[in-house]
């Protein structure tokens, strides 16, 4: 099974989101520059 980058850039997603507030949620999702292509492998 092949996983592209930012399927792995999700999977941390909640290790980075533990102890922001929602109003940081939407510039650290920014920065992970996920392309949903990649994740709907």
């Amino acid at each position: 099974k092949l996983r592209g980058p930012s399927f792995v850039n999700l999977e941390i997603l909640p290790e980075m989101l533990r102890g922001h507030k929602m109003s940081d949620v939407v510039a650290i999702i920014g920065s992970l520059d996920i392309v949903l292509g990649e994740v709907d492998r």
